[in-house]
């Protein structure tokens, strides 16, 4: 600043990058902080024909509410002819899913899918989801102080020199 309080052009280029940098950085983070927090909702997922003591894997941490409808007649089979088992490694690819292991009597046919489903990189505990998004929050707080402080650093220059 110079001596009239006026504001240098640095300290404009310096505020400008800084908050194109942080804009930026804050849409990655919420993406990310936003896939980590939120569930999913499958419907009509087609899991495909089921085979008797075939487990069929989906890539999901946890599935909750589950509906399963047999694709032939679309009735909906009930909890008692299905297992699943949420967290688990699948054989095949090594990733976390959730395992569907049908009943001996609806072998050879389509099931489909409604759920309610927590993606691989979902957060279980509810504090560290509350944690996630106060990251969000205070990162956004920091580029609103970045934006702010010059103007306030000019205003109080004028109140010092006048």
């Amino acid at each position: 600043m110079n001596k009239n309080g006026q504001i240098d052009l640095g300290v404009i280029i310096i505020t400008f990058v800084a908050l194109l940098v942080g804009v930026v950085l804050f849409q990655v983070v919420a993406q990310t902080v936003g896939e980590s927090v939120n569930t999913v909702t499958l419907t009509d997922l087609d899991i495909g024909v089921q085979t008797n003591g075939t487990t069929t894997y989906l890539e999901y941490r946890a599935l909750s509410s589950v509906a399963i409808i047999n694709g032939t007649d679309l009735n909906e089979i009930g909890a008692g002819n299905y297992t699943i088992t949420n967290n688990v490694i699948n054989p095949t690819t090594g990733a976390l899913s959730v395992g569907i292991l049908p009943a001996s009597e609806f072998t050879g046919e389509t099931w489909i899918l409604n759920a309610t489903a927590q993606p691989t990189g979902y957060i279980a505990e509810s504090g560290g989801r509350a944690m996630a998004n106060l990251v969000v929050i205070f990162f956004a707080l920091a580029i609103l102080i970045v934006a702010i402080v010059p103007n306030l650093r000019n205003e109080f220059m004028n109140m010092i020199h006048n």
